[in-house]
């Protein structure tokens, strides 16, 4: 499945999601909602989603620091 990052457009949240399309990742998007509610997420003048990597393996480093 392809890694999204999904941003609203007024900057106040982003979401990276593993799914297998962008409308899937917006599906994931709202069925994880907090506050800031679905809406933000099922309309596409809200929120901007895009693609970070397409891959079909099963594992990914999202995030590594090295100090």
């Amino acid at each position: 499945m392809a890694i999204f990052k999904l941003a609203a457009l007024d900057g106040s949240i982003e979401l990276v999601v593993r799914a297998r399309c962008l409308t899937c990742a917006r599906a994931v998007a709202v069925e994880h909602a907090g506050t800031e509610g679905t809406r933000v997420w099922r309309d596409p003048n809200l929120s901007s989603v895009e693609l970070v990597r397409e891959t079909d393996k099963t594992a990914l480093i999202l995030r590594a620091e090295r100090k």
